[in-house]
């Protein structure tokens, strides 16, 4: 069970997608989503489409855009944009063995368990009385699984991958709740210096990133307690 590691689908209608989608500031790839955001979002709400999960059921394959396509009159492309854009929101899980300065032994010792990703560290972390648990049943340090519970935490953000993780728990933003508060611009900076210091994460990033960032964490369901 996923529990509340994602976003319920089935919980978003599609009118309140539209006007996430009209407030959001998208990655340039994905812009079209907002051309003729009104009228095309009305024509798939006349097609029996009242929720995020009844979209993505409806265009599950590429042969369900294409039928959804010829149905509706919607273009393909921006169908199948739209369901890239809807999936970032359900990032895959990231192995804990990614994640940079965790020591081996402790996700070997889980590993042992079964639990080798985020999603599956989930399922035991999201109180004090599980975490503990876990550490009294692995022997792993408890604040080893509180480090491991914070990258879960904020690597359910979507584009947060495992070394992006890193960099957000170094700082002084390091749960969801957290980077969904802060000011993007403070972040930006701060992440910026310990990235320089520690190396963490190859890629480049910019500011915008970061508000993009601040502005998903709003949307993570807040599933994991006491862990600030």
């Amino acid at each position: 069970m996923d529990g509340d590691y994602y976003i319920d689908l089935k919980q978003v209608t599609l009118c309140e997608y539209e006007t996430e989608l009209e407030q959001a500031e998208l990655i340039p790839s994905r812009k079209i989503l907002k051309e003729d955001l009104q009228k095309r979002f009305s024509c798939m709400k006349n097609h029996g489409i009242n929720h995020l999960d009844d979209l993505m059921t409806a265009l599950k394959t590429p042969d369900k855009i294409n039928q959804f396509a010829l149905k509706t009159g919607l273009p393909e492309e921006y169908l199948t944009i739209l369901k890239r854009e809807i999936a970032s929101s359900q990032p895959k899980p990231v192995n804990l063995i990614d994640f940079p300065g965790i020591p081996e032994d402790s996700t070997d010792r889980l590993a042992q368990l079964g639990i080798k990703n985020t999603l599956q560290l989930f399922q035991f972390v999201r109180t004090e009385i599980e975490r503990k648990a876990l550490s009294e049943k692995t022997e792993i340090p408890y604040h080893v699984i509180l480090e491991l519970t914070r990258l879960t935490d904020v690597a359910r953000i979507k584009w947060v991958g495992a070394n992006f993780a890193r960099l957000l728990v170094d700082s002084n933003c390091n749960t969801v709740d957290k980077v969904a508060m802060a000011d993007y611009r403070e972040l930006y900076d701060e992440v910026i210096r310990i990235n320089e210091e520690k190396q963490y994460f190859k890629g480049k990033f910019g500011l915008n990133d970061m508000k993009l960032c601040v502005m998903a964490a709003k949307n993570v369901p807040d599933a994991i307690r006491d862990i600030g």
